[in-house]
């Protein structure tokens, strides 16, 4: 009878034992909190976890899986690359392969270009870094700026400061990029980001913190002088620019396309002229059922790219309507600058 008591005793201490292990948490999230809003390609995430109890980390996000952590130490930080709209972050923590802990994030990136994820649902809120508590960030980072973090630069300084011979001593001598470097992760770099210029255009005295000067525009016309001394006096203004925000076409950090835009050019222009991806622009119904291609051919006047929206408007600003570009004062004329075999 004893022996039969000890064996259920022992079961239900087992039971407890391994019901109070699930139950810990050994995740916990400095940054962001759940629900945040973010703008661009990445999420900086910071957790912290008991290293003795936690030997492995594993983050999917979208059911992507991003990669597997060996955490070295109790606080890890990462970045996960996010779609428009909500991303579901699972970030699962394991010891000795037995999974021990599972936290799920959601962050909403928003979109000035894409209508459906211009606003966020209204649980998500936008959330700024360094206006929160971030002590336990300080334990191990410079949390203000340094006199290197603004650089005496101009536009024909930035190949030289960016220089491969260069970045060894670019990016430690930032005190923003051990936290801030997946900000130009991507192919091509802006030119204050590429050197790690960060207060070339974030404003350290700002409300909130590190922003940007209103309207953005007069910031990258600090740099951009002759593209603004171009466009001012211009008759026709595209949208982005009128308004003073660059950013909705360029990301202010790094992108995968070519001129830092935020999606190739045809896809870029397409998302706020949803009209025009019919295919049946131009003369589409007109002269020809299909309609003049707008992509997927090369660009017979600019040699080596392909065709696009660019193809025939300025996308920033001209003298002519519809803003179109190779100084053509009507449609047919635009035409004849490619199709001059017509005109004899």
């Amino acid at each position: 009878m004893q022996i039969r008591h000890a064996s259920i005793f022992l079961a239900v201490f087992i039971l407890l034992t391994a019901n109070l292990q699930a139950d810990e948490k050994f995740i916990t999230v400095n940054y962001p909190p759940d629900r945040s809003v973010r703008e661009f390609f990445n999420a900086g995430i910071s957790i912290s976890i008991p290293l003795q109890s936690v030997d492995k980390i594993n983050v999917k996000a979208e059911n992507r899986v991003e990669g597997d952590i060996i955490p070295d130490s109790n606080t890890e930080c990462f970045s996960v690359p996010l779609i428009y709209g909500i991303n579901k972050i699972e970030i699962t923590a394991f010891n000795k392969n037995r999974r021990v802990d599972q936290v799920v994030l959601n962050i909403f990136r928003r979109s000035d270009i894409e209508s459906a994820y211009n606003k966020p649902p209204s649980e998500f809120e936008k959330t700024m870094f360094h206006l929160t508590n971030n002590a336990k960030c300080a334990q191990c980072h410079i949390m203000n700026p340094g006199q290197n973090d603004k650089k005496p630069i101009t536009i024909s300084s930035f190949s030289d400061l960016s220089d491969k011979e260069n970045e060894k001593t670019i990016k430690p001598n930032s005190t923003c990029f051990p936290c801030h470097k997946s900000i130009t992760s991507h192919q091509y770099v802006h030119g204050p980001a590429s050197v790690w210029s960060c207060l070339s255009c974030h404003d350290p005295d700002s409300a909130p913190k590190y922003n940007v000067k209103q309207p953005r525009s007069e910031v990258c016309f600090g740099c951009h002088t002759e593209q603004a001394a171009e466009w001012k006096n211009k008759k026709y203004i595209h949208g982005p620019v009128n308004i003073g925000k660059c950013e909705i076409c360029h990301s202010p950090h790094s992108a995968p396309n070519p001129y830092n835009l935020m999606k190739p050019t045809w896809d870029l222009c397409t998302s706020c002229h949803n009209d025009k991806k019919s295919g049946r622009h131009v003369l589409g119904g007109m002269f020809f059922k299909e309609g003049h291609p707008t992509k997927g051919k090369p660009d017979p006047i600019r040699k080596g790219k392909e065709l696009s929206c660019a193809s025939c408007h300025n996308p920033h600003a001209s003298d002519y309507p519809n803003l179109w570009a190779l100084e053509a004062e009507g449609p047919f004329e635009l035409c004849l600058k490619c199709h001059k075999y017509y005109y004899k």
